[in-house]
């Protein structure tokens, strides 16, 4: 039965992801985005972690979505749709990049152990926070980055023509 939740929310996931990757609309893309934050908030509670689960719906479905809203309410999309279609020297520089990184994730997890769960015990919360800043700290730190980018990428896109 666990392996029939576990695939239920997994196939929920990945076609959340693919909604947002290929939907042309960016509305649409963030209604699959938030239909992907509410598939691994499944998976966490599925896997007995309520707190990450929380965290998951208050941090990326509320405040990620919302500002991902004011993205997309600023940005002037008239701009943006004159750089429509298939980006050759964009794909042939990051593809190869993408395989590589892949590559390293695909090692990583085969050679890793990450089935165990150490964060089980009394004060939940405790734990997780001491994982959180000692062991995934730069995990965290280079999640931080990349929504410093994104940011800076918005404003940039939104700033008027001089």
């Amino acid at each position: 039965m666990e392996w029939l939740i576990f695939g239920f929310l997994a196939s929920w996931a990945f076609l959340s992801v693919m909604g947002v990757l290929f939907l042309k609309s960016p509305v649409h893309a963030l209604l699959s985005f938030v239909s992907l934050v509410l598939a691994i908030a499944g998976m966490f509670l599925h896997l007995g972690a309520e707190l990450l689960a929380g965290l998951q719906l208050i941090i990326y479905a509320v405040a990620i979505v919302v500002f991902y809203v004011f993205v997309i309410t600023t940005v002037p999309w008239e701009k943006v749709k004159r750089f429509e279609g298939f980006y050759k020297r964009e794909f042939f520089i990051g593809f190869p990049i993408m395989l590589v990184v892949f590559s390293i994730f695909a090692y990583a997890i085969l050679t890793g152990d990450f089935a165990q769960v150490n964060v089980a015990g009394k004060d939940n919360v405790k734990e997780v926070g001491k994982s959180l800043f000692s062991t995934y700290l730069f995990p965290l730190e280079v999640a931080s980055v990349i929504l410093l980018t994104a940011m800076i990428g918005a404003v940039l896109l939104g700033r008027k023509e001089e």
